[in-house]
């Protein structure tokens, strides 16, 4: 039916065969938003100015419905720091990676702070920056393992059997995209990640 429909004309297999298309597309372009959440997105920066706390408000919101009411997210944010100029979705996916950590390592029941303070003076790399926004979301469960602590951002490293290891690599390459870097401290009812973005 095909050879011959191919023989007649496209409009025949657009006509005859357009709702498999269609499905084709809609599959390719679902697989394709898959591979981007899944391995972060290829695509460049769109850079809009924007308050960091936005950003964290929205991440707030979305863990708050994800979890119940045993798991209390505390705000503790700089009302000084200025608008940022990043992409809004690449760092919202960034720091929910980060929370939603948080809340898998308290198990839902604990406390997770959200700090944003101004540093000056701050190196990433070889690169140093006169301001930096530092953005840190610490919770009080059982803490990262030392021997995780070197190899956490990596790709398909994880400490849970129902994780995939990807939310903190996928965190970690969307913030340098924005020249930041996120940096880790742990110890057993206190674990601090630290995202760290340069203003200007």
């Amino acid at each position: 039916e095909i050879a011959s429909c191919l023989v007649g004309s496209e409009m025949c297999i657009r006509d005859r065969f357009s709702d498999y298309i269609q499905v084709i597309i809609e599959e390719a372009d679902r697989l394709t938003k898959l591979l981007d959440s899944m391995l972060g997105s290829a695509k460049l920066p769109n850079k809009q100015a924007i308050n960091i706390h936005v950003i964290l408000e929205r991440v707030r919101q979305l863990i708050k419905a994800e979890t119940d009411e045993r798991l209390k997210i505390i705000t503790d944010y700089d009302p000084s720091i200025p608008e940022i100029k990043v992409d809004k979705d690449q760092l919202i996916q960034a720091l929910l990676n980060v929370v939603k950590n948080a809340s898998q390592a308290v198990q839902g029941c604990g406390e997770i702070v959200l700090k944003t303070r101004i540093h000056r003076n701050f190196t990433i790399g070889e690169e140093t920056y006169k301001l930096a926004i530092k953005v840190d979301v610490i919770d009080d469960g059982p803490g990262v393992p030392d021997n995780m602590l070197t190899k956490i951002f990596y790709p398909m490293v994880t400490g849970r059997t129902e994780g995939t290891g990807l939310g903190l690599s996928i965190a970690q390459k969307n913030v340098q995209r924005h020249n930041g870097i996120i940096e880790v401290k742990s110890q057993p009812g206190r674990t601090v990640f630290s995202t760290i973005l340069p203003l200007g």
